[in-house]
């Protein structure tokens, strides 16, 4: 990689770099150096940590409330990122129209296509599910004749069960 100038465009992040800190491309090639700087860290026992400050009980949230601070932050990432947007799409607005218009009318456009996906999705899945009900419904219709030998029931009447029983307690006293 040659420098130019004062100054020379690193391939990888497309940055300028001064000349200075571009590396040698002899030593970067080389085993040692490459072996230096690919160091794994240091294993997690060797490690200087407080861990009692890090785990006490004090500052332990329960679950509930960590569950609530996560759904929290989606909603507000969610929201930064449904603002973000209205602006951006705002700025692809000439700019002949004003500012808050042009917000109100990409926020509108936006939750008009959101909810033609999140329509779409619905009927879809409510579509789907009446087919597997068809299904079954027709599946159960024609195979009423064959019943399995589990299902079987004789009906017989209360004095021929309690029969059944009296027989069955005589053979085991």
């Amino acid at each position: 990689m040659a420098a130019s100038g004062s100054t020379a465009l690193c391939p990888v992040f497309l940055l300028q770099v001064p000349p200075s800190h571009l590396p040698d491309t002899a030593s970067f090639l080389s085993f040692r150096s490459l072996h230096g700087r690919l160091r794994p860290p240091p294993p997690l026992f060797l490690r200087r940590t407080n861990l009692r400050s890090a785990h006490s009980p004090s500052r332990r949230l329960s679950p509930v409330v960590a569950v609530q601070s996560n759904f929290f932050k989606v909603i507000q990432t969610a929201w930064k990122i449904g603002r973000d947007a209205t602006e951006a799409g705002a700025n692809l607005v000439p700019d002949a129209v004003p500012r808050p218009i042009a917000r109100i009318g990409v926020a509108t456009v936006a939750a008009i296509i959101a909810l033609f996906i999140l329509k779409s999705f619905v009927s879809t899945v409510f579509f789907v599910l009446a087919v597997m009900g068809l299904v079954y419904f027709v599946f159960v219709a024609l195979n009423t004749d064959e019943i399995s030998p589990r299902s079987e029931i004789t009906t017989s009447s209360e004095e021929e069960t309690l029969e059944e029983a009296r027989r069955i307690m005589e053979k085991y006293k």
